[in-house]
């Protein structure tokens, strides 16, 4: 989660022309109906909800969209309170309908539905769209592309960074390099322990889903090199990392201004940028997307592999010696300093998986078991950043090394199909299909999330209950949800058009840079604002769309 403090928040107020204020949230869409408006696989589930019918009994239609033709027809589920948005919902199970078409739903006395596709493609624009707006949060290179036939771009921005006064005050006013990357969010920091994390949900998406995602063509200027475009994009951010890490293997926690700039273009903001102070948290983290970074490579780049395994051991052994707390008090910007616990369990897996048990202390063998060969609930059903343990053990589970404790390996899939249960259980009893029961910042992105986890059970056991789920999940971001809209800015119904992001506010264009995925609801699930005040319901971040990718992934047929 992109989290803000006090003062952050005030000065990007004031530069936007306001101050904090009571304000209501964008209203639930009312009577109507509620479905993914991006599509549906000829197999996936469909199931729309609906508001503001009385009568049981009520039927529904599908016809086609462009000849009006109905192809199929239903009968309303029964009447359903939705505690979490306050609402009395019907459903509609269509999944029936498999042939490929555009169609709308239409139930007498209601608008008709958005519009949407039944096609093996059906999520592929929407991959596709989200990859694009990582493309347009690079940092330090000049961007331009065309979406819907709209030209979104910017200058090369912030090749001073970085500065390294809060680093090594003896080198004060010494810069070091520290260009690239991505944009972290609505603002223009760059922040290795969220990058990391980001980074360690889309590898995980290239090493289950590598073949279908080795076809897809973005339009970046690495397009048709050696690497895949889906890899190319990736290393763009990864190439950043690595400067982010010193010659004693200790890796800085964040490269930003001291406090948050205004709503202005990236190549206008010149603010001094810092190296902050190394962390214990950033080391652990870089060293697990090394090794990561490192498998994932190997087939393409063995040289670039070679440099992240190395920068990856460096870094696991600088962190044995580094404390836990870092003074970044000089900074106002985000501060993605979580317990370093879960992280450090994510990153000993891969550490283990990479250079063997052998590489590992006796502690940390004694701390591996404890995480693989544990009775008590490991897998977390709703995480972020600042629980990053899921990522290790899914790959634990993938990996060879696991099937040599066969009894290990049942408790620890044991306990992967009891967090995998946990959300189709949420989503069986939510009117929208939603897996998680919380809502805070960024919760969109932790409904992402939930995609994981539903694809190990899925991989491992072969019950499509779990892929399903995971479908539906993709359908409340899309539109299946109280608002009847897409979180996606720049795509499907209604997607939101006043997303806290600067260059959306700053370009003179009206509709907002495209593949980002909205926070969500907060503190309610009816809480949400299409305003770019509205930093903690409508800012984007790259966690929640690296969990977006992954979940679009599942479902990309190239």
């Amino acid at each position: 989660m992109a989290k803000r403090t006090l003062l952050g928040t005030l000065s990007a107020m004031a530069i936007l022309g306001t101050m904090p204020a009571i304000s209501q949230a964008s209203e639930p869409a009312g009577p109507g109906i509620r479905l993914c408006s991006v599509g549906y696989l000829p197999e996936a589930p469909k199931t729309a909800s609906v508001a503001g019918v009385q009568t049981d009994g009520t039927s529904f239609e599908i016809v086609d969209a462009d000849s009006g033709k109905v192809v199929h027809q239903g009968l309303l589920g029964a009447a359903r309170y939705n505690k979490s948005t306050g609402e009395t919902l019907r459903a509609t199970d269509f999944s029936a309908l498999s042939a490929y078409g555009s169609y709308l739903m239409r139930i007498e006395g209601l608008p008709d539905s958005a519009p949407f596709k039944v096609a093996p493609d059906a999520l592929n624009r929407s991959l596709l769209c989200v990859m694009i707006g990582f493309y347009g949060q690079r940092c330090g290179q000049a961007v331009s592309f065309e979406w819907d036939g709209v030209t979104f771009s910017h200058d090369t921005c912030h090749m001073d960074d970085g500065y390294l006064d809060y680093l090594a005050p003896a080198q004060s006013g010494q810069k070091r390099d520290g260009t690239g990357g991505w944009h972290d969010a609505g603002d223009y920091g760059k922040y290795t322990v969220n990058s990391a994390f980001s980074m360690g949900l889309m590898l995980a998406a290239w090493e289950r889903n590598g073949e279908a995602l080795k076809q897809l063509r973005l339009p970046i200027p690495e397009s048709g090199g050696a690497l895949p475009d889906y890899l190319a994009e990736i290393k763009y951010n990864l190439d950043w990392q690595l400067k982010m890490q010193f010659e004693d293997g200790k890796v800085a926690h964040k490269l930003t201004e001291l406090r948050f700039g205004g709503m202005i273009m990236p190549e206008d903001h010149d603010d001094p940028r810092y190296f902050s102070p190394v962390s214990k948290i950033a080391t652990i983290d870089f060293a697990a997307i090394g090794c990561m970074a490192a498998r994932v490579y190997e087939q393409y780049d063995p040289a670039y592999a070679a440099i992240w395994r190395e920068a990856a051991k460096k870094a696991w052994i600088a962190q044995r010696n580094m404390p836990a707390e870092v003074d970044i008090s000089a900074f106002s910007t985000g501060t993605y300093l979580p317990n370093p616990e879960s992280d450090t369990r994510w990153a000993l897996v891969e550490v283990a998986l990479t250079f063997g048990e052998e590489f590992l202390l006796e502690w940390e063998r004694e701390f591996l078991h404890d995480i693989v060969d544990n009775d008590n609930a490991m897998f977390d059903v709703t995480w972020d950043w600042g629980k990053a343990c899921n990522l290790g053990l899914y790959d634990w589970l993938f990996s060879d090394r696991a099937k040599e404790d066969p009894a290990a390996y049942e408790r620890l899939k044991k306990d992967l199909f009891r967090a995998a249960d946990a959300i189709v259980a949420n989503r069986n009893s939510h009117g929208y299909g939603r897996g998680i029961r919380v809502n805070y910042w960024g919760c969109n992105g932790a409904v992402a999330r939930t995609s994981l986890n539903l694809h190990a059970a899925y991989l491992i056991s072969g019950d499509t209950k779990y892929l399903d789920a995971a479908y539906d999940q993709i359908a409340y971001l899309y539109g299946r949800n109280p608002f009847a809209r897409s979180f996606v800015t720049g795509d499907g119904h209604k997607p939101p058009m006043y997303q806290h992001h600067r260059p959306s506010a700053a370009d003179g264009i009206e509709p907002p840079w495209p593949g980002h995925l909205s926070g969500g609801a907060n503190p309610r699930e009816t809480d949400w604002f299409d305003e770019t005040a509205s930093y903690r319901t409508n800012e984007n971040a790259i966690n929640w769309d690296a969990a977006l990718v992954y979940a679009l992934s599942i479902f990309y047929r190239p």
